[in-house]
């Protein structure tokens, strides 16, 4: 039986790249996931967004604006910007796909 993959990036053509992050789930999840960013990638927050079902905030690191998004019931994901951004969203993607593999 094949196990669930934790981090998955989806890379469409004429779409952002977006990582999803389902090995942490949640609103709690996304509080972890920032608490994580600005320890590991001292991210700053520009933007925050909450609603009822759904956060987005905007974080900047390394001088590239991404996002965190959480949707009920979907999950956290991150989310690049711009072009530019896709290298630290795809960074911080394998980072916690190596951290979460053993989960």
């Amino acid at each position: 039986m094949n196990k669930p993959k934790n981090v998955v990036f989806s890379e469409e053509v004429g779409q952002p790249l977006e990582v999803d992050i389902y090995a942490v789930p949640g609103w709690d999840g996304f509080d972890k996931l920032i608490e994580f960013l600005k320890n590991e990638y001292s991210v700053e927050v520009i933007n925050r967004i909450d609603g009822p079902d759904a956060r987005c905030w905007v974080l900047r690191s390394d001088g590239e604006e991404f996002e965190l998004r959480h949707e009920d019931p979907y999950g956290n994901s991150i989310v690049a910007s711009t072009v530019a951004s896709e290298d630290i969203v795809r960074k911080i993607g394998l980072d916690l796909q190596e951290r979460l593999k053993h989960l």
